[in-house]
């Protein structure tokens, strides 16, 4: 794939991914002929421990035909709580 194919999407102050500039990236990508096939959302950064907008991703991904992946290996064991499972929320589209 190469790093030169790789799009880097504009977080928030919190470091959670803006879906508008996702859907920017996606068409600018497009429009010069490129293939994007797949989005690498984040659920619990390292950095932050942000959790991107997953149903908006979810969204985008679907609209374009996208395969959306989740890395949740901070923020995945909260499928498991009652109290924060919310965040988790899109993760299975």
């Amino acid at each position: 794939m190469g790093s030169e194919n790789v799009f880097v999407v504009k977080c928030d102050e919190r470091g959670k991914m803006i879906p508008a500039d996702l859907e920017s990236s996606i068409v600018a990508a497009k429009e010069k002929g490129l293939v994007p096939f797949y989005v690498n959302a984040t659920a619990g950064t390292t950095v932050y421990g942000a959790f991107d907008p997953l149903n908006a991703i979810a969204d985008i991904c679907h609209r374009h035909t996208l395969w959306m992946h989740v890395d949740a290996a901070w923020g995945g064991g909260l499928l498991m709580s009652d109290r924060h499972r919310m965040k988790l929320q899109g993760i299975e589209r």
